[in-house]
């Protein structure tokens, strides 16, 4: 043991000394190496590393070496990330050494820039974000949203999903919800949200922390073209629990918020099937999604039967046709109006009378199914009984 330990600080003085003094960034990523191999090893050596001052020339390799000195790179990014792992204190020392001011400069690589061991390191240093330590994300989330927002051809599924949890981990804590919110997240994650279920559940994840803490990017979401089908898509992701109980928060939020465009991402989401997908998440979601379901339901119910209120008086001439009183098509803007809202009324009786008939449909398979159980155990249980002599 003692022979071992022995030959482990020699070959960390080595690999200090070469990492420092190299001739060339051959030798020096070779040290890199060399120092990420000694860090995974043994978590002794691993918490002495920083100590002898390595955490600083593996930051600085990162600019120095160039576009040219592509391995060094690599090799020093693979060595913080190895140095980072499970270690609070070495996760400081490398944001105090100036990583994260530093990723503007890496955006010229784009091998390094899009690489997963990058995204990696940038995962492990964001979980600083839910602790004491104040880490500044005024250069990380630019640069994990731009990753984010690159081509699916330019970016590794392993790098996309790590740099989402790295969001996540910020997006969780309300110092830095706003600054993700303002950084143009939103129209990268909604397109990011109808692909596989766990890169949908991290990004719709993102959202629903960015829609209960931040007015702008609930703003934001009700604008976007792309966020009623996105929405609506995730709703009617039955196999995964959560996108149905981030998205149909997320539509809570939306919704709550009583804006103009909030009212109008309800109105298209309406049109894009949204009463469907929540009546069926309502029947198959989790508790939780099924309560939130319910919850938009009523929405929709109580808006449409506000509509209906507001046109419920006498019926006269003008109210309750969308011809004149000569069986023309109505005159001006009162009977395109009037015309108008009698067939919001219609299209919303139709909705309500299709929503129970649903619900009856539901409750009365259920009760079947209760019946059909009921009918067996009986029948066991006669069979199971002697029959008299």
């Amino acid at each position: 043991m003692g022979d071992a330990s022995g030959g482990d600080a020699a070959a960390v003085r080595r690999a200090v000394k070469r990492l420092s003094f190299g001739a060339s960034w051959e030798e020096r990523a070779a040290a890199a190496a060399e120092v990420g191999r000694l860090a995974r090893s043994d978590e002794r050596t691993k918490r002495a590393l920083p100590e002898l001052g390595v955490v600083p020339l593996l930051v600085s390799m990162l600019v120095d070496a160039g576009a040219g000195a592509r391995a060094a790179r690599m090799a020093a990014v693979r060595a913080l990330l190895e140095l980072a792992r499970g270690t609070h204190r070495n996760k400081v020392l490398i944001v105090k050494a100036g990583l994260l001011k530093k990723l503007p400069e890496l955006t010229d690589d784009r091998d390094l820039a899009r690489s997963h061991d990058l995204a990696l390191l940038l995962l492990s240093v964001s979980s600083l974000a839910n602790t004491d330590f104040p880490l500044s994300s005024a250069e990380l989330i630019p640069f994990l949203v731009a990753t984010l927002s690159s081509s699916a051809d330019d970016v590794a599924t392993g790098t996309r999903l790590s740099c989402l949890a790295a969001l996540r981990n910020l997006s969780a804590n309300l110092a830095h919800v706003r600054a993700v919110a303002a950084s143009g997240a939103v129209h990268a994650l909604l397109a990011l949200s109808s692909l596989d279920d766990t890169t949908s559940e991290t990004t719709l994840g993102v959202l629903s922390d960015m829609a209960a803490a931040s007015a702008a990017a609930r703003r934001e979401m009700a604008e976007n073209e792309a966020a009623p089908r996105a929405l609506v898509e995730a709703m009617a992701r039955h196999e995964s629990a959560p996108c149905q109980e981030h998205a149909t928060y997320v539509v809570m939020a939306l919704a709550h918020d009583g804006t103009g465009a909030g009212r109008e991402l309800m109105r298209r989401m309406r049109r894009l099937g949204a009463v469907q997908a929540l009546l069926e998440v309502s029947l198959l979601g989790s508790p939780l999604a099924r309560s939130r379901a319910a919850k938009i339901l009523q929405w929709f119910k109580e808006d449409g039967q506000n509509r209906i209120r507001a046109h419920s008086g006498p019926r006269t001439e003008a109210s309750c046709s969308c011809h004149g009183s000569d069986g023309s098509l109505g005159d001006g803007d009162g009977g395109t109006e009037a015309c108008r809202n009698t067939m919001d009324r219609i299209v919303k009786q139709s909705l309500d009378r299709n929503m129970k008939s649903i619900m009856r449909r539901a409750t009365t398979s259920v009760d079947m199914t209760t019946n059909a159980k009921s009918t067996k155990l009986l029948e066991a249980s006669s069979s199971s009984k002697s029959l008299p002599c």
